[in-house]
């Protein structure tokens, strides 16, 4: 099980966003961000944790990661983005003995006390790298989505998570820089407590015909400001989900 839960780390990295391995497949971050920074000067002063109770649960998150260096902030405000918040916060991730979340690519993690999940949207442009995801915050959806994964019922997730017997396999802390962009941008720069760092350029779509055009601005920007390629920078590179599988199989014979 050590390559896969090795790869297992990277694919969180990738698509959850912040984290440090435990057991080779465990990471420790804020989300490689929470939802997804790194913490470097030019922000408004330190402050708790973003409420995400300001986005709507349901929309489509469409991201992509990127390394970031030094002069990444530079960039960014010759570009013209506004550092709006400086953070801090803690995530740990769940998931079965068997990573069935992780195998249906849904991240379940609670962070600073509150439960959040990542799930796929209904359709995928497979064809761009950039991660497309919907964040759940309202507890019955959550509750909603996990029962279809997990074939398990309860009335709360503290108690679904019991039921189903899903254990802390990520736990870490980030620091997070967040910088808006005219056009709907934002972008967080963060930095766990095991020294990776991140970031992430966001726009939310309403509904899935958006993704395409959000895909392609997000992709200019990171072009036009020369992000670095975050797959390059992982020392594993991610294997597609069916290579998980497999090896997930084959470590259960």
């Amino acid at each position: 099980m050590n390559v896969f839960r090795l790869q297992t780390h990277r694919r969180i990295v990738l698509s959850a966003v912040d984290m440090e391995v435990q057991e080779g497949g465990g990471s420790s971050s804020a989300g490689t961000k929470g939802e997804g920074g790194d913490v470097a000067g030019g922000g408004e002063g330190a402050s708790g944790p973003r409420d995400h109770n300001n986005k709507p649960s349901g929309v489509i998150e469409v991201e992509r990661k990127f390394s970031f260096s030094e002069g990444s902030e530079e960039k960014l405000r010759k570009a013209g983005a506004v550092c709006k918040e400086e953070s801090s916060f803690h995530d740990v991730y769940f998931d079965t003995e068997e990573f069935v979340l992780t195998l249906a690519d849904h991240w379940l993690r609670k962070r600073e006390g509150r439960w959040e999940l990542k799930c796929p949207p209904a359709s995928r442009d497979r064809a761009s790298l950039v991660e497309q995801y919907v964040e759940l915050q309202h507890e019955a959806d959550i509750l909603k989505q996990l029962a279809a994964i997990l074939n398990v019922r309860a009335g709360s997730v503290d108690e679904l998570v019991r039921r189903a017997s899903c254990e802390p396999f990520c736990n870490f802390q980030t620091d997070r820089k967040t910088y808006t962009l005219e056009g709907g941008f934002k972008i967080d720069l963060d930095q766990t407590d095991f020294g990776f760092r991140v970031g992430e350029i966001e726009l939310i779509c309403q509904k899935q015909d958006d993704v395409p055009e959000a895909l392609r601005k997000i992709d200019a920007l990171a072009e036009k400001l020369e992000f670095g390629n975050l797959e390059a920078a992982l020392s594993v590179p991610v294997l597609p989900p069916d290579w998980l599988q497999a090896e997930l199989e084959a470590a259960n014979h």
